[in-house]
């Protein structure tokens, strides 16, 4: 682990909502003052710990301990279910935030692909998205939600396309959540990154923050903790 680090303190804690919201991939420190809401099915779930950041470990995990143990969070889980949150609530405002292009994004799908499509335009509509048929089997994005990662909006939008060709049946509780995955992925940061313990800090106090801080949108773990009494058994301090 990277030394030094611990110094900032008590970095989580069960922040209110005004602690919510994104996290660019690029400068984890610096955030539009946005709320967000979440998926309203989310079980209740026992308050975040309060965290002393330790440390990075190979620019993946991070390293976490407070009197009850150690923590390790993997950073990528957690900037995925910070993102996510925040966009699920801004996918249930998409005429909000739609802004026209002044060059279409041109998209290429095979001729069946193409004819599945032109039946389920109105879906990329309920969330932002005005795709059209552009002849053949090519299609135009014409406008898109502005707060799509940058550089990043010809493939979120082929992978909704993707997901919309795939659904037997569509409905926008479903479309919505999986727009937001989608999304929080390619916003998120990745494992072999460094973050500064400002970042650090910053990502796991907005990940405490959040109203699922446990599990990534895809289901995976963010927090694994070995109790004070794990850690002496492992070093058979205690039988």
């Amino acid at each position: 682990p990277q030394g030094g680090l611990g110094s900032s303190g008590a970095a989580a804690y069960a922040g209110g909502a005004a602690e919510r919201q994104p996290l660019p991939a690029a400068r984890l420190q610096e955030m539009p003052e946005a709320l967000y809401g979440s998926p309203a099915a989310e079980p209740e779930l026992p308050a975040f710990p309060e965290l002393s950041l330790i440390g990075q470990h190979h620019g993946t995990y991070l390293i976490a301990q407070n009197d009850q143990g150690l923590y390790l969070i993997d950073q990528h889980a957690a900037h995925e279910r910070v993102n996510y949150e925040y966009y699920y609530e801004k996918f249930g405002r998409p005429a909000d935030a739609s802004q026209e292009l002044l060059i279409p994004i041109t998209l290429e799908f095979t001729p069946s692909e193409s004819a599945k499509l032109q039946e389920r335009l109105h879906w990329f509509e309920q969330v932002g998205v005005v795709l059209e048929h552009f002849g053949g089997n090519t299609f135009r994005v014409v406008a898109h939600p502005y707060w799509f990662p940058q550089g990043e909006e010809a493939s979120i939008i082929e992978e909704m396309a993707e997901w919309v060709l795939s659904e037997r049946a569509i409905d926008l509780a479903k479309l919505r959540e999986a727009s937001s995955t989608m999304v929080s992925c390619k916003a998120s940061i990745k494992a072999n990154q460094k973050l500064t313990p400002e970042e650090a800090n910053t990502l796991i106090r907005r990940l405490a923050a959040c109203k699922q801080p446990y599990t990534c949108p895809h289901g995976r773990p963010i927090v694994v903790s070995f109790s004070a009494y794990d850690l002496e058994k492992l070093f058979k301090r205690v039988m």
